[in-house]
């Protein structure tokens, strides 16, 4: 039998047996094991910096003078960042990160030169796992802040259904403007058939402190979901009050959209990789801190590239061991684990503001509740200053070559 063919019944026959485990268990599945055809080779501690990798667009609204085109630019960087959100096209595509640990950080930058921007993930939260980001172009005057919770759950119909709570605040200082965006529901269809694809869900808000919220949804064409998938539509109102239409986007987010005025004429049409994305640029993982991602999950990431279900499970094991002992010994000193990069806060009156011109539905699952509170960044000045202290305690390490 060829060896392709045989590796396509082992993984149905994977995908079976995962499938019935599934339908057994009640509640949230964040922490289940996927077979290894079914993992990213990548932690979901990565996905956040998918906001910024259309990485011109992200840093288009620091330049524009006009608030209405401003809020219609954040939004564009929104509707062409979701299709690297899900890996759409690349070798992740429909596949499960691996659930961050307490503590984990991504820590890299995108661009280069003056658009240099530096980008600072943590998980700041186990129970609800909560992941912080902050985003920061200190040329350009334009950052982003954020952090969700994620509650993943699995039907025979929805597929799996990843449900993000949380929001994210792009900041443009020139102009003392923030963007408050909400985040679209992940869906993984097709399991069921063995071709799974990646699907969003909404709707979804983006609040502007300049005046105009947007509203955006997404579908299929067709019946019963058949047809054309990874449909999108976006309005953007003049205000809260959702009455007076400026502009609106529609089309698919993975491949054609346009931009209509609100007589319905066209003033653009784009896809979203007119603007090729860019990837985050890291230290080399011998450079990197036992806490960084792709240094602590790398034994797992070999076991995934090889198939190896055995590499994968003693790896991930050891550091989920490494990550009990932990909190055993914080119990025992009667400490609690704290982030380096982010604070546990009320929001300021701005933020707090931009909540409240979402629709009352939205902001019950924006609870802080839900998120294990509300996350800041310490700021880039104090984020740095940690950086280069927790690589140079690396650099004279014993073990920093390991």
């Amino acid at each position: 039998m060829p060896r392709n063919v045989a590796n396509l019944r082992d993984n149905l026959a994977q995908l079976k047996d995962f499938l019935s485990y599934l339908s057994t268990v009640e509640g949230d599945l964040s922490n289940i094991t996927a077979p290894p055809f079914i993992l990213a080779a990548k932690s979901a501690i990565e996905v956040p910096a998918a906001w910024a990798s259309r990485h011109d667009l992200f840093l288009a609204p620091a330049d524009e003078p006009d608030p209405q085109l401003r809020a219609t630019l954040v939004a564009k960087n929104y509707l062409c960042s979701l299709k690297q959100l899900v890996d759409e096209g690349g070798d992740n595509a429909a596949k499960k990160p691996l659930n961050p640990f307490l503590g984990e950080l991504f820590i890299g930058t995108l661009g280069e030169g003056v658009n240099t921007t530096r980008l600072i993930t943590e998980q700041v939260s186990h129970h609800p796992p909560v992941t912080a980001c902050y985003m920061h172009n200190e040329e350009h005057g334009i950052s982003s802040r954020g952090f969700v919770a994620q509650q993943t759950s699995f039907g025979a119909s929805s597929g799996v259904v990843v449900k993000q709570m949380g929001y994210a605040v792009v900041r443009v200082d020139k102009y003392d403007e923030d963007h408050l965006m909400t985040m679209p529901t992940l869906l993984i269809k097709g399991l069921t058939t063995g071709s799974p694809h990646p699907e969003l869900g909404g709707p979804c808000y983006i609040s502007s402190s300049s005046g105009p919220l947007t509203k955006i949804e997404f579908g299929t064409t067709g019946t019963f979901g058949l047809g054309r998938k990874n449909m999108v539509q976006a309005t953007i109102y003049k205000t809260p009050s959702m009455r007076d239409i400026l502009c609106e986007f529609s089309g698919h987010w993975d491949g054609k959209m346009a931009i209509k005025d609100s007589k319905g004429e066209i003033l653009e049409e784009f896809q979203a990789d007119d603007l090729p994305p860019i990837k985050p640029t890291v230290r080399p993982i011998e450079q990197q801190t036992t806490w960084e991602s792709r240094r602590a999950w790398s034994k797992v990431f070999e076991g995934i590239y090889e198939g190896n279900v055995h590499k994968i499970h003693k790896h991930k094991s050891a550091l989920e061991e490494a990550q009990r002992a932990l909190r055993e010994e914080e119990r025992a000193r009667g400490s609690s684990w704290e982030p380096c990069f982010f604070t546990n806060r009320p929001e300021n009156a701005r933020v707090a503001s931009l909540l409240k011109d979402l629709p009352e539905e939205v902001r019950s699952e924006l609870a802080p509740t839900k998120t294990a509170g509300s996350w800041n960044s310490v700021g880039i000045g104090a984020a740095e200053n940690i950086i280069s202290r927790l690589h140079a305690l690396h650099a004279n390490s014993p073990t920093s070559t390991k």
